[in-house]
């Protein structure tokens, strides 16, 4: 078909991230949506991509048979967003009750960005323990196991819950940083966190449609002008503009929610990291066998391997920041747990 695979599943991305209606050119055949529901899985965007669906006239609706595929994954995923949820009420009540006040990061607040926040695949809930409160909040979850980047992780009800000492994937010292919690600041939080993962194991979709809809959603809520200095005092101002460059061009970000006289680069390089890796790298065979894995040895080295093969990448978009990550999670993964 005149489209390439890739570029129909933009579309109907987009058509979901923004609620717009769309007509397509050519109506895809049964095999073609298959390997579009696949696409999605890798992206965790499944949700998005029933979105979009929604949007399609009549004539050009899937056949029943991913049609039914798709409602069925998506009230898995509103089934699973709605026991993140739960959790994530539980466990803030759980340390308010010890006078313990974590702010919540990425998940739930990305998720109040969309239109509809339950298409959106839920993950970990995490949590941000400021000061001295982080280790007082690990005190009282005996069954939470460190983490190489400082953090620690337990599981309740079935939902990942993880601690941080740190608020950004950054390496700068909290003045030099935006206020916690603030707009600008979660905006930083979003960027340095997909470049945290671009330079590893890999990002999805997903991230970036996050960062997409809170760009959009929080125009003229904050200075762009203490963002731009923000991502400057953390050498992120090329990552910055390089992954403003794939919303605008691949998610239909308009380019006024972008920094102050954007210019556009070519963003073919974060591409290919998305199209080749998937969500946390779930597109590698070799990413997915280590997480199945139980030899932490064997988990350890798998990490270590993402980084060093994104290097090149690394070194061009941001080499300080790139370079603190791979020394700290060194560090983390030599101690003893």
């Amino acid at each position: 078909m005149p489209h390439s695979y890739w570029n129909l599943f933009l579309e109907l991305l987009r058509a979901g991230l923004w609620e717009q209606d769309l007509s397509l050119d050519v109506t895809p055949k049964d095999t073609c949506w298959e390997r579009l529901l696949e696409m999605s899985r890798v992206q965790a965007v499944t949700g998005l991509l029933l979105r979009g669906i929604t949007h399609l006239p009549k004539d050009q609706l899937p056949p029943a048979a991913i049609r039914m595929k798709l409602l069925a994954e998506a009230d898995e995923i509103e089934r699973k967003n709605l026991q993140a949820g739960l959790v994530e009420r539980e466990v803030l009540a759980f340390f308010e009750q010890r006078d313990l006040h974590p702010i919540v990061q990425k998940g739930s607040q990305a998720a109040k960005y969309y239109a509809e926040p339950l298409v959106r695949e839920s993950g970990d809930v995490d949590l941000y323990f400021p000061g001295a409160s982080f280790e007082q909040a690990v005190a009282q979850v005996p069954q939470a196991r460190r983490t190489p980047d400082g953090g620690a992780v337990s599981t309740y009800k079935g939902v990942t819950v993880e601690f941080h000492p740190r608020y950004y994937d950054l390496h700068l010292p909290a003045e030099k940083l935006p206020p916690v919690p603030s707009v600008t600041g979660e905006l930083l939080l979003y960027s340095a966190h997909i470049l945290k993962h671009a330079i590893g194991a890999g990002v999805g979709l997903k991230q970036l449609c996050d960062m997409a809809r809170a760009l959009a959603r929080t125009e003229g809520l904050y200075d762009k002008a203490e963002l731009e200095a923000a991502l400057r005092k953390a050498g992120l101002l090329r990552w910055h503009r390089l992954l403003c460059s794939m919303l605008v061009a691949d998610l239909g970000l308009d380019e006024q929610y972008c920094l102050p006289d954007f210019k556009p680069c070519n963003p073919r390089p974060l591409r290919r990291i998305v199209r080749l890796s998937g969500n946390f790298g779930v597109a590698k065979a070799s990413r997915r066998k280590s997480v199945r894995c139980e030899n932490i040895i064997v988990k350890k080295g798998a990490t270590a391997l993402s980084f060093l093969q994104r290097i090149p990448f690394s070194i061009r978009i941001a080499p300080g920041e790139a370079f603190a990550t791979f020394r700290e999670l060194t560090r983390g993964n030599l101690k003893k747990r």
